[in-house]
């Protein structure tokens, strides 16, 4: 009996202690589940957090999608614009090129025209300077200047003749300084005409 007892009493020291044990495993199952519940729970706030991303991602994304069709409309009409005032500014350009070839032809055209009037006049005041003077005087008219066909020339062969024939001189002879003023003023007079004309 003493051996029943004893062997009840380990019995029940061995099934006391399974219970403790088992009670462990109990305890560390109840917080392996809260454990895993919490990481569970963690993981579904996760996994929302993650969804919800996934949906700001992919609304950003077609914002950005938007933005940039809008920017590359943008880039292709600031382009195109672009090209217009380019092509308008060439045109512009070579109209003022066309302008200034066109006013430097004007000029050189205008330069010529001046030249060519310069050397017209100045031929005709040749002309008028070397032509004979008095073609309608006669050869006894024209005694003492006979030979002479500028102004110049006229003028200078008259004072000649003044210091020769004045009266005051040695060679004096009032006569023949009347017929010199005489001649002289037919002479001049035509020359004056002939200028005139």
């Amino acid at each position: 009996m003493e051996m029943e007892k004893s062997e009840d009493t380990r019995l029940k020291n061995w099934l006391f202690k399974e219970n403790m044990r088992l009670e462990g495993l109990r305890e560390e199952l109840s917080r392996a589940g809260k454990l895993l519940r919490e990481q569970a729970d963690l993981v579904k706030m996760d996994e929302q957090r993650l969804a919800e991303e996934k949906k700001r991602f992919a609304r950003e994304k077609e914002e950005f999608k938007t933005q940039m069709h809008d920017w590359t409309g943008k880039i292709r009409e600031e382009r195109k614009k672009l090209e217009e005032e380019q092509s308008f500014f060439d045109k512009k350009f070579k109209i003022l090129e066309m302008g200034f070839k066109q006013l430097d032809a004007d000029r050189r055209s205008f330069e010529a025209k001046k030249r060519a009037y310069e050397y017209k006049k100045y031929e005709q005041q040749q002309s008028e300077e070397f032509q004979p003077l008095a073609e309608e005087l006669s050869a006894d008219e024209t005694f003492f200047f006979r030979g002479v066909t500028h102004p110049l020339a006229l003028k200078k062969r008259y004072k000649d003749l003044i210091k020769i024939y004045h009266p005051d001189n040695l060679c004096g002879d009032k006569t023949m300084l009347q017929k010199i003023n005489r001649e002289y003023d037919i002479l001049k007079k035509s020359i004056t005409y002939q200028k005139k004309a």
